[in-house]
This record gives structure tokens, sequence and C-alpha cells, in this order.
């Protein structure tokens, strides 16, 4: 019952074509896959880009070493003279003649100028009449005085006189009263005498003492005066002395501001004198920036191609605000003496911050623009590879790395432009020239 019908020799030959049909359709899609990836490998093949060779054929090289790098802040200063004095006159004139010009070098007192002022010339001349009057009138007063003194000791020699003379003419009448020759009157009448002789000279002494007093006072008045008058004849002859302007210290004439109608008013500014033996540095630097050094910190000043050393003197305790933010004013003194330096000069102050000992480093080169300073390439034998490297510190012609390479390495410094793109390129060994 289990037996199939159709006999086994018909089912083998109808499976037989079934199995042809797989085969078949098997290696379709086999050859459909490999042309498709020969398709594939083609279009790669002639469509993507090829690995571009660049071979280096003339270069300069360098070997990584080891320096010291000072780190400097640089900012722009000024040269400012520490004593500087305006050319001002101390009265009011009309300049007559100038003794010196812009740029020139002064002594201490040297005349610079000279001025006329008639009103400070006619007061000279009233106080010296005025004073040579009252010095007349002193002696007069001294000659009228002493006549007046020699009349009122008179009065008081002449009570004395007197007196003596009542006392004389006293010792009389006692006697010739004790002999009963007078009467007790005449007696009385001459002890009155001697009285009023003793009044006569008390009146006169203390009418000498109140002439004294009065003169004392007579002479004190008009010695003040004339005390008064020569005060003011010294300023009057001050002002006189002042017509001619000095320096006031050894220096160079900075500016001259003379006016076309040559009057002047006191204390006008006529222009500078400045002591270039003694001159600074102020620079403006950032709040932030100041604590990385003090007082004494050396500093490098350049001008032009000539540099100077100076040290900071003065930093202010406060920051002012300015057109770029918040400023410190720094001063640096100058370590030798630099009077030739012009006043007002713009320089590059570098102030020392810290000096990193034994840095890797390399000689500049135009691998530095080339580079955009983020890579260089390192020598490997035949071939220099591209490594990302970071620099510091710039320092003459050297140049600091901090990271990316190690000492004794081998560093192309020539240019980069031409094959700055690749990440590793070919290079002939007698091509390099070592730097």
């Amino acid at each position: 019952m289990n037996e199939p019908i159709v006999p086994e020799r018909l089912r083998k030959q109808g499976k037989k074509p079934k199995s042809s049909g797989n085969k078949k359709q098997l290696g379709l899609i086999l050859f459909t896959m490999i042309a498709i990836g020969l398709i594939a490998y083609g279009a790669y093949y002639f469509f993507m880009p090829k690995q571009e060779s660049f071979v280096l054929n003339f270069y300069t090289y360098a070997s990584v070493g080891t320096q010291d790098f000072l780190e400097t802040l640089a900012v722009r200063g000024t040269i400012i003279p520490k004593r500087v004095a305006l050319i001002e006159p101390k009265i009011a004139g009309t300049i007559e003649e100038v003794f010196v010009a812009e740029g020139q070098d002064v002594e201490e007192g040297q005349p610079l100028l000279r001025l006329y002022s008639a009103e400070a010339v006619s007061e000279r001349n009233a106080a010296e009449t005025e004073l040579g009057e009252l010095g007349a009138k002193l002696a007069q007063l001294g000659i009228d005085q002493e006549l007046e003194m020699d009349a009122e000791r008179v009065k008081v020699l002449d009570a004395k006189e007197q007196l003596s003379q009542a006392e004389d003419q006293l010792e009389l009448q006692k006697i010739l009263y004790g002999y009963g020759s007078i009467p007790r009157v005449e007696l009385e009448k001459a002890e009155q005498n001697v009285d009023a002789a003793k009044r006569r000279i008390a009146q006169s002494e203390r009418e000498l003492e109140l002439l004294t007093r009065k003169h004392e006072a007579d002479q004190a008045a008009l010695i003040k005066s004339i005390a008064i008058s020569e005060e003011k004849l010294a300023k009057a002859q001050e002002k006189m002395d002042n017509f001619t302007v000095k320096a006031d210290f050894a220096g160079r004439i900075l500016s001259l501001k003379i006016p076309s109608n040559r009057m002047v008013t006191a204390h006008q500014d006529l222009g500078e004198l400045a002591d270039l033996t003694s001159q600074v540095v102020e620079v403006q630097v950032a709040p932030g920036q100041t604590e990385r050094f003090g007082l004494g910190t050396p500093v490098d000043v350049s001008l032009g191609q000539t540099d100077y050393q100076g040290e900071v003197s003065y930093i202010a305790p406060q920051a002012k605000q300015g057109t770029d933010g918040p400023t410190v004013l720094v001063r640096v003194d100058f370590l030798d003496q630099v009077s030739h330096l012009r006043p007002n000069s713009q320089v590059t102050a570098n102030i020392h911050l810290q000096l990193h000992r034994d840095s890797l480093f390399l000689p500049r080169g135009a691998y530095l623009t080339s580079g955009q300073q983020l890579f260089v390439y390192v020598i490997d034998g035949n071939q220099a590879r591209k490594r990302d490297v970071q620099f510091g510190l710039l320092q003459g012609n050297s140049v600091q790395i901090l990271r990316g390479l190690e000492l004794g390495e081998k560093v192309i410094i020539s240019s980069y432009d031409a094959f700055r793109h690749l990440d590793e390129i070919q290079v002939l060994p007698e091509g390099g020239h070592a730097l």
C-alpha cells in the first residue's frame, strides 16, 4: 500500500532536469558577481586617484639641538627724561634777545633769553627814590632829635643848678636863723625854694625821658618805612634780575616757543629743557602681566638696530583705564648713560620673565611659514615623513620646540611649498645640505 505507483526508473528520470537547472542558475549568479567585481575594480583602477610620489633632490636640513630660551614680554615704550623743566619768564615783558636754539646743549645757569619790562624799571626807580628820601629823612630826624635832646638836657642841668643854689641858700638861711638874724619866714621860704628846685629837676628828667621815647618811636617808624622801601627795591631789583632767563640745570633745549610779537606774560611756557643724562623708558603693561616680574627685573631696550640694558625701577600701584583696556605704568631705568637718545623716541622693551634651560630647538627657516608652524618633515633614511609639532619661543635665529620632536632628529628646514600636501616624500641623501 505504501509503494509508489510510478516506477522507480521513471521517477529518477523526472528528477534530472530540475538538478541541471539549479546548477545553471548558480553558475549564472557566480558569473554575474565576478563580472560586477571586475567592473568595480576597473572603475576604481581608472577613476580613483593614484598615490602621488614626490622626490626631493635639493633641500636643507638641521638636527634638533638644545639651548636656553629666555621668555620675555615685548611692549612698546617711550623714552622720557627724568628731569624736565619749562622755560618760562618770571615776569611779564618783551623778549629782546634769544641766546639758544632748539637741540642745543646748555650748562646750568647759562642765559637762555633776555627780556625787558618798563614797569619793572619804573618800580625799581621809584623804590630807589623813596629809599633815598627816607634815608635823608632819617638823617634829618637824627639831627633834629639831637637838638631837642640837648635842649632838654640843658633844662635838666639848669634845674639841678637851681637846686644846688637853693640848697646852698637854705644852709645859709639856717645859719642866719640860728643867730636870730632872720625870721622864720625867710627860712621856710628857702626850704620851699629847695622843694621847687627838686620838682623842676623831676619834671625836666620826665620830659627828657618822654622826648627820648618819642624819638625812639619816630626813628622806629621811619626805620620800618625804610625796611619796607628796601623790600620794594629788592623785589624791583629781582624783577630786573629776572630779565635774563637762565637754565635751571645742565641739559638740552627740547623746544622753543617764542611768540611773533615777543610779548610774554609771567610764567608763560616758552619751551622745554631736559636733563638727558638720566632718562627712563615708560611702558604700559596689562595688569595680569605685572605679576610675572618685579622691581630690578632685567629689561632689553631696542631702538632701531641697537640694544640697551635696563631694569624695572617702578611699577604703578594701580591700573588706569585706557583705549585698549586697563594698563599699569612701568618705568625702566637704563643701566648706562644714554644722553644721545632722543626724548619721546619709541622703543621696544623686552622684560625678562623666565629662562627655559636646555630646550629643544631648530634654526629658523622657510619651513616655518610653508609648514604654517604646525608640522615638519622628519628625515628617516631615504624618506621624510610629516609630523605635527608645537613651536614655542623665537629667539634670534632659533625656534623652541615644545613637543613632536626628539633630540638629534633631522628635520627639513627648507620650503615645504611643493609637497606640504603629502604625508611622506622621497629624499635624495646626496641632495641634502646640513645647516
